[in-house]
C-alpha cells in the first residue's frame, strides 16, 4: 500500500463494498483464481424476475473470477426491467471489475446528470477519479458522500486512501480510523491504516492493525508485506521474512515483494538470497536503478568486486546524480587499480558527504598510486583547513604532505578508541608502506586494520583485498 512505489487494485475493493453486494466484494478482490476451465460465457442462466436470484446469479460468477459472464448475466436480467439509476450504479460496478473503465464512467456520468447527488455513483465515479490520478477532484466527490451519508466506512476509507496519495498522513490516519469506528472489519481502512502506522513509526501498533487484515483476507499479497515490514522494523527478521515469503507466493510478479525480502535477508546476513532476490527484482523491474545499487553493495560484501563494479556503474549510468555510489566505486576502482578514476570517485564523494574525512585521505592515496605525488599533495594542502585539527585525519593528511618519522603517529593510531578511526589510519599507513616498499609493515597494519571487525568500512575492505592480493 506504500502508494508512492507500487500502485495496486486495492481502492477497488472499496467499490465493491459501496455496492452492497458480497458478489462485487469477492469479484473486485485479486483473491479469486480463475478455474481451469472458465465458465461458457454464452450460456445465461435463466432468472426469475426477483432480485435475490439477480444477485445470486451474478455473484456466482464474480467469485469463479469471471466479471465479463457477471456482466453479461446482469444484461440478460435487466431485459424488461426499467433503466432507473439503481440498476446503472450496478452495472458500473461490474465494469469496473472487469477493467471496462471508460465504459463505468460514462454509465457514472449518466447517472449523475439525472441524480448529481447519488451517493453510490458519486463514490464510484470518486474511485475512478483516484485510478486516474485526480485525487483532488476524487476528495470532492468523496466529502460528498461522506455528508449524505455519514456512516458509510467505505467512503472514508476511500477518502484515507486519497489523503495517503497525497502525502497527508494524520488526515489518511483519521480518515481510516473513522471507518474502522463504523466497521471494524472494514479491509481497506485496515490495510490503511496500517500502512500509516508504518509511516508514522509507530511498528508495533501497525504489526496489531495488519494482522487483522490478513485475518480477514489471507490472499491479498500487500497485507503480507506491510506486515512483513512493520516486523522487521521491530528487528523481529524471521517472522518479517515469512511474511515476505507468503506476499511472494501470492504475487510473484511484484518485484517490490523481493527487494523488502532482501532488505530482511540482509540484516539477516544472507547475503546471497538478498542477492537473488534484487535479482529476480532487476528482472521483472528492470529500471529502477536502486536494485543495482543494493545488489552491489551485497556483492561487495562477499567478496564479488567485479559484479558490484558493474551494478553500481549501471545504477550511476541511470542515474548520474546518485551520489550514494561515488564512495563505493572509489572503493572497487581502487581495486580495479583505476587509480585516477577512484581518486575522482572519492573527491566527489566528500563534496556529498562533508564529514567523511577519509575520502579525500583515501583519493590522495589513490593519486599516490598513480605515481602523483605533488598531485596528492596539492589537494591535501587545498583541504588541510577542512580537515579538524585535533584529529587523526588531519595529522595522517600532514604526514602525507610531508612523510616523516612514522613512529609518533603509529603511536597516536594505537592509543585511539574510536575502531573505525584506528582502521581508517592503519589502512592509511599501509598504503604508504606500501609505496615505500615496506611490506611487512604494510602486512602488518593491514592485518592491524582487519582486526577492528569493521567489515563493511571501506577501509577494512581494502585492507582484506591488499591482504588477499599480496600478502596471503
Amino acid at each position: 500500500m506504500d502508494v508512492s512505489r507500487r500502485r495496486h487494485p486495492f481502492p477497488w475493493r472499496a467499490g465493491c463494498v459501496s455496492l452492497g453486494l458480497l458478489l462485487l466484494l469477492s469479484g473486485c478482490a485479486t483473491v479469486a483464481e480463475r478455474p481451469a476451465e472458465p465458465p461458457d460465457t454464452a450460456v445465461i442462466p435463466e432468472l426469475e424476475d426477483t432480485e435475490p436470484d439477480f444477485y445470486e446469479s451474478i455473484s456466482i460468477y464474480m467469485s469463479l473470477g469471471d466479471p465479463q459472464a457477471a456482466i453479461a448475466a446482469y444484461e440478460e436480467a435487466r431485459r424488461g426491467r426499467p433503466e432507473d439509476p439503481r440498476t446503472r450504479v450496478l452495472l458500473s460496478g461490474l465494469l469496473l471489475a472487469a477493467g471496462q473503465f471508460e465504459t463505468a464512467a460514462s454509465v457514472l456520468d449518466a447517472v449523475l446528470e439525472a441524480e448529481p447527488d447519488n451517493p453510490d455513483a458519486l463514490f464510484n465515479r470518486a474511485l475512478l477519479l483516484g485510478y486516474d490520478g485526480e485525487t483532488e477532484r476524487q476528495s470532492e466527490l468523496l466529502h460528498r458522500v461522506i455528508e449524505r451519508q455519514p456512516d458509510n466506512a467505505q467512503a472514508h476509507a476511500a477518502l484515507g486512501e486519497n489523503y495517503l496519495q497525497r502525502g497527508r498522513i494524520t488526515q489518511a490516519r483519521a480518515a481510516f480510523q473513522t471507518g474502522l469506528e463504523y466497521d471494524p472489519d472494514n479491509f481497506v481502512a485496515l490495510v490503511g491504516l496500517g500502512n500509516t502506522l508504518l509511516r508514522q513509526r509507530e511498528h508495533q501498533e501497525a504489526e496489531k492493525v495488519l494482522t487483522r487484515a490478513v485475518e480477514i483476507d489471507p490472499q491479498y499479497s500487500f497485507a503480507w508485506s506491510d506486515r512483513g515490514r512493520a516486523r522487521a522494523r521491530q528487528h523481529n527478521l524471521f517472522d518479517a521474512e515469512q511474511d515476505l515469503n507468503r506476499a511472494i507466493e501470492l504475487q510473484p510478479d511484484f518485484s517490490w515483494h523481493y527487494v523488502d525480502r532482501a532488505r530482511v535477508r540482509a540484516e539477516r546476513r544472507d547475503f546471497r538470497g538478498a542477492i537473488d532476490d534484487y535479482t529476480r527484482a532487476i528482472a521483472l523491474e528492470p529500471s529502477v536503478f536502486l536494485s543495482y545499487a543494493n545488489r552491489g553493495r551485497l556483492y561487495a560484501t562477499v567478496g564479488e568486486s567485479d559484479r558490484a563494479y558493474r551494478d553500481y556503474t549501471t545504477a550511476l549510468e541511470m542515474r548520474p546524480d546518485y551520489h550514494a555510489a561515488f564512495a563505493p566505486l572509489g572503493m572497487l576502482t581502487f581495486m580495479r587499480q583505476e587509480w585516477e578514476r577512484s581518486a575522482g570517485y572519492f573527491r566527489r564523494a566528500w563534496q556529498y558527504e562533508e564529514s567523511q574525512y577519509g575520502y579525500p585521505l583515501l583519493a590522495a592515496l589513490a593519486l599516490r598510486n598513480n605515481d602523483d605525488e605533488a598531485g596528492a599533495r596539492r589537494y591535501l594542502n587545498s583541504v588541510l583547513n577542512q580537515l579538524p585539527r585535533d584529529t587523526l585525519y588531519y595529522d595522517m593528511a600532514r604526514f602525507y604532505i610531508t612523510p616523516n618519522v612514522d613512529s609518533r603517529l603509529l603511536r597516536q593510531i594505537e592509543q585511539e578508541s574510536n575502531r573505525m578511526i584506528k582502521a581508517q589510519m592503519y589502512f592509511l599507513m599501509g598504503g604508504h608502506y606500501e609505496l615505500r616498499g615496506q611490506n611487512r609493515l604494510a602486512r602488518t597494519v593491514y592485518l592491524q586494520t582487519e582486526e577492528q571487525r569493521l567489515p563493511q568500512l571501506i577501509e577494512s575492505q581494502l585492507a582484506t583485498w591488499a591482504l588477499d592480493q599480496r600478502y596471503r
